[in-house]
């Protein structure tokens, strides 16, 4: 009897021995690999929504300054004798990209050694990106010194925006119209016989900016702002 027991004993121990069978190794490393790439794809899931959140706020962050910076600009626009206001519908590879001149007294020194704060002509301006097609955003700041014509060579200008499907500029006249141009005489300019006549100017302007990944994405997005001009006595006439 007890050597029945003994013998008993050791199959059991060799069995013990012997580990996992195959099948049991391959479906724990199934079981192993599942978890792993849940774990896996909730971990890029959130990286994912990270980095857009982070890039949407860089966005919102940029479009701000640009929409404040425009804003500021017209709100110091010359609304009397010696002002000028033009604005122009275009379009590059068949998206808008409107451009906008004004004269203005918001002049934006680069440099410690520049201190003037006179007048300036501020003309905003789109070009495209040769690689990706998008458009940027051109701010120039041309100082108007009193008794100097302005020079005939392109003003310098910087990139203040970049990554957008569109830029408009929309214009609400005395009627409460909306519309796309407003097309001063440039005679008006500087120098013209008519500078120094008042500028006709609308009431408000509307500016969107229309950002995105493509020319031909469809989720762009877009900010906006409106800025509401002095009023001058030929705009009440």
């Amino acid at each position: 009897m007890a050597d029945r027991w003994n013998r008993a004993a050791n199959r059991f121990h060799r069995a013990g021995e012997a580990g996992f069978t195959l099948v049991e190794l391959l479906i724990a490393v199934f079981i192993f690999a599942i978890v792993i790439s849940s774990v896996y794809g909730s971990y890029r899931a959130t990286f994912i929504t990270v980095d857009g959140a982070e890039g949407r706020l860089q966005m919102s962050a940029g479009a701000s300054v640009v929409l404040e910076t425009i804003a500021d600009d017209l709100t110091a626009i010359v609304a009397g004798p010696g002002g000028y206001f033009r604005g122009e519908k275009q379009e590059h590879l068949g998206q808008r990209g409107d451009s906008l001149a004004f004269i203005s007294t918001a002049h934006l020194a680069l440099s410690r050694d520049e201190l003037f704060t006179g007048r300036s002509l501020i003309e905003y301006t789109v070009e495209p990106d040769e690689e990706s097609g998008l458009l940027h955003l051109y701010r120039a700041d041309t100082r108007l010194l009193p008794g100097v014509e302005t020079a005939d060579e392109e003003p310098r200008k910087h990139i203040i925006c970049t990554g957008l499907q569109e830029v408009r500029f929309l214009y609400l006249d005395e009627d409460g119209s909306e519309v796309e141009e407003w097309l001063e005489d440039e005679e008006q300019l500087p120098g013209g016989e008519a500078a120094v006549q008042e500028p006709l100017l609308p009431r408000l302007v509307y500016v969107e900016l229309k950002f995105g990944d493509t020319m031909e994405s469809d989720r762009g997005t877009v900010f906006r702002t409106a800025v509401a001009l002095p009023q001058t006595l030929k705009d009440k006439g």
